[in-house]
């Protein structure tokens, strides 16, 4: 006996896409009566205005009509919503959610999400086990608790192992991790894996393990073929469709996004422009807003963050998201006034001025300038300024910066920099609250 099952990963909320899978799997169904459905998370991104607008419930919906049978979170599901629209973003699903090392304050798994889930299909019990990464600082600003994610797995393994015949991981953890996962734990057969955008044509063997990946934003769906003798899987291969090969749906959901969010942000005309690699009103007023939000000292932001700019009257929530359609969080930073040079005179390099810059919650195209608020410099004399008094080299300086810039690759002094990350709050947020202080 065969079972099909299949399985998508980091969707990041492109729906046209997603309504081909979607299509492609009632399809499948229609012939094959064994056959499963999963998705390993980060479906949501508030980067698209229909998402943005529902805060995740739109895709809920979308998932229900795709008739999914089990999926796990990714970060983009966990940490870009505040506790409550997290906390109830499952609420209307008509599929199992499964996350082993994700919980409450209290210690309680989040509403409607359960360790493992258990489907049988032709009489094979199949045991999936959902884990996510291990943002610890995000999820802990928002109230949540994310614990170590392979030892997690390792328990639940063991927990259900004696109830199946199958045990399928469901990893929003990357690929590195999946390969140390099969490497470790006995008793897994198969791990689908995200995270990390990577994909596997027919899948990867580790240790007897069978991984499955499929790339990114609904690219690609994986099918693995799942072959029984009685209750014992003996054979099991995987593959990749290419869904540009799927036959093309037509949405609306961008249409919808925009008309959820036509409220104006408030009264006026304003003049807010896009520019790349000279100043502009716009990042300047957003790099001092980012300052006066977080009480800092200074701040530092870059040009690219504006994604489309804005002139006229009536602007909108649309337009805003449109402008900043990042799900980037404001992070204040202390260091002292020698590390504070060091990062301006980085930002003077521009280093990554022309990049294209994918992830990290940046969802522009180029990186654009370094753009300062409050910092001053003077080149002949090699001072350094923030609010027109000399950086004290032993003094300690609070930063207004980006979370993206947190991860090492921008800043590398900010990863082990003492920090605060402002949560649930996008830069959007910021943007919006200054612009209605403005008016």
């Amino acid at each position: 006996m065969e079972i099909k099952l299949f399985h998508s990963n980091d969707i990041h909320s492109y729906l046209s896409n997603y309504d081909k899978i979607s299509r492609y799997i009632k399809d499948q169904r229609s012939e094959y009566k064994a056959l499963l459905y999963v998705d390993i998370g980060d479906h949501v991104d508030r980067s698209h205005p229909y998402t943005e607008a529902t805060l995740g419930k739109g895709n809920i919906d979308i998932l229900n009509a795709s008739t999914v049978d089990v999926v796990t979170i990714g970060n983009n599901e966990g940490i870009t919503l505040n506790f409550d629209d997290f906390n109830t973003l499952y609420d209307h699903a008509e599929f199992e959610v499964t996350c082993c090392n994700l919980f409450d304050e209290k210690n309680q798994l989040p509403n409607n999400i359960k360790k493992s889930v258990i489907k049988e299909i032709e009489g094979i019990r199949l045991g999936f086990i959902g884990a996510t990464a291990e943002f610890t600082p995000f999820y802990k600003s928002l109230g949540w608790i994310v614990t170590e994610p392979i030892e997690a797995i390792k328990d639940e393994v063991e927990a259900i192992k004696s109830q199946v015949d199958v045990i399928v991981i469901l990893s929003h953890l990357g690929k590195f991790a999946d390969r140390r996962i099969a490497e470790e734990i006995n008793g897994i057969d198969i791990i689908l894996g995200a995270h990390t955008h990577h994909y596997f044509e027919t899948g990867e063997y580790v240790n007897g393990v069978l991984i499955g990946a499929a790339g990114r934003y609904g690219n690609y769906l994986g099918e693995m073929t799942l072959t029984f003798e009685g209750n014992q899987l003996c054979n099991k291969t995987a593959k990749l469709i290419d869904t540009d090969a799927l036959r093309n749906m037509s949405d609306d959901y961008y249409e919808r996004g925009k008309k959820l969010l036509s409220e104006e942000v408030t009264k006026g005309s304003f003049e807010l422009p896009r520019r790349l690699f000279s100043a502009s009103y716009s990042t300047a007023f957003l790099a001092h807003a980012l300052k006066e939000y977080l009480n800092a000292d200074c701040a530092l932001i870059n040009s690219g963050l504006i994604v489309k700019g804005y002139s006229g009257e009536h602007f909108t929530n649309y337009h805003l998201h449109a402008m900043l359609p990042h799900p980037i969080n404001p992070v204040k930073i202390k260091l002292s006034g020698r590390e504070l040079k060091e990062v301006i005179n980085m930002s003077f390099q521009h280093e990554h001025k022309h990049d294209v810059i994918k992830g990290f919650g940046f969802r522009g195209d180029v990186f654009g300038m370094y753009v300062l608020d409050n910092i001053g410099y003077i080149k002949s004399s090699q001072s350094y300024f923030v609010d027109n008094k000399l950086i004290d080299n032993h003094k300690t300086y609070i930063l207004a910066t980006l979370d993206m810039y947190t991860f090492g690759r921008f800043f590398p002094q900010f990863v082990h920099n003492e920090k605060e990350y402002i949560m649930p709050e996008f830069l959007r947020d910021v943007m919006a609250s200054a612009l209605i202080e403005s008016k």
